[in-house]
C-alpha cells in the first residue's frame, strides 16, 4: 500500500508539473490604438499568415462610419479583440484635474461604452490614451474592465534627459500570468527607434520564462508613408516581429486573454 501511494504521488506530481509547464508557454500580445480601421484591415493577410490574434483599441467610436463598424465586426469574427480607448482620447490625469473623476468616467468611459454597445461591441479591456493614468482612476476603471493597458517606451526624454532601456529588462512589458490587471505594452512605432534585435531579445526572454511580451502601435505604415507620418509602425517590422515569434513557437494572445 505504501509503495502504491508513493507511486501514485509521483505520477500526480509529474502530471501537475506538466500541466503547469503547458499553462505557462511563452507568448506575445499585440495591440493597435486609435481609429485606423481601414488601414488595420489591410493587415489581415499578414495576421492570418502567422495565425496571430490581436487587440484593436478604438477611440472616438461615435465618429466611425458604418463601413468602419462593419470592418471591426469582420476583424472580431476573425478572432481579434475590439477594446476601448476612450470617447475623447483625453489624458485622464489632466482631464480629471481640470474637471472631476465623475466627469471623466461619464464623458470618456461611459459615453464610449454606450456607443460601442450600440455598434455591437462589449469591450472588456481598456488602453490609456497617452499612457496617462492615476491610481484612483484605475480603481474606477477596473469596475468596468478586466484589464488596463498603459504605455512603455525604449526611449524617453524627461526634463531634457534621455533615458534608454534594454527591452529584455523592462519588467513591466512581460505579463507573468499572475492575474495582473494593470499592464504596460512597448511602443513599436517608427518613432520608438526599436530594432529587431531588441524584439528578438525580448521574445527570447518571454520564451525562456513563459511570460507574454506586450507590444503596441498605431497606424500601419509602408516605406513610402513613414517618412512623412511617424505616428505608426512599419508593416515590414511587424512581419519581422511575427516571424521571430513563430520561430520560438510563441502563442499570440489578445489582451483580454491575459
Amino acid at each position: 500500500m505504501y509503495k502504491f501511494l508513493c507511486y501514485y504521488s509521483f505520477i500526480l506530481l509529474l502530471v501537475c508539473c506538466q500541466s503547469q509547464k503547458t499553462a505557462h508557454l511563452g507568448g506575445i500580445a499585440l495591440s493597435f490604438d486609435d481609429r485606423f480601421v481601414k488601414e488595420w484591415i489591410q493587415l489581415k493577410p499578414l495576421l492570418n499568415k502567422y495565425n496571430a490574434k490581436v487587440t484593436f483599441y478604438i477611440t472616438q467610436p461615435d465618429s466611425l462610419s458604418e463601413e468602419e463598424v462593419q470592418i471591426l465586426h469582420e476583424l472580431r469574427k476573425d478572432g481579434h479583440e475590439i477594446g476601448c480607448h476612450g470617447a475623447m482620447h483625453v489624458r485622464s490625469m489632466y482631464y480629471i484635474w481640470d474637471n472631476s473623476l465623475e466627469k471623466y468616467m461619464e464623458n470618456e468611459i461611459f459615453h464610449a461604452l454606450r456607443t460601442m454597445k450600440k455598434q455591437g461591441f462589449l469591450p472588456k479591456t481598456f488602453a490609456h490614451p497617452g499612457g496617462s493614468q492615476t491610481w484612483y482612476s484605475d480603481r474606477e476603471l477596473l469596475k468596468h474592465f478586466s484589464l488596463l493597458r498603459d504605455v512603455s517606451m525604449k526611449y524617453r526624454n524627461i526634463l531634457g534627459f534621455d533615458y534608454i532601456h534594454n527591452v529584455e529588462n523592462m519588467e513591466e512589458i512581460y505579463h507573468q500570468r499572475n492575474h495582473q490587471q494593470k499592464v504596460n505594452a512597448l511602443l513599436i512605432d517608427v518613432s520608438a527607434k526599436l530594432t529587431i534585435e531588441d524584439i528578438r531579445k525580448g521574445l527570447q526572454r518571454a520564451s525562456k520564462e513563459g511570460s507574454v511580451m506586450m507590444l503596441f502601435g498605431h497606424k500601419p505604415l509602408t516605406k513610402t508613408t513613414q517618412n512623412t507620418h511617424e505616428y505608426g509602425f512599419d508593416v515590414q517590422f511587424l512581419e519581422q516581429i511575427l516571424a521571430e515569434s513563430a520561430k520560438l513557437n510563441l502563442k499570440t494572445y489578445t489582451m483580454q486573454e491575459l
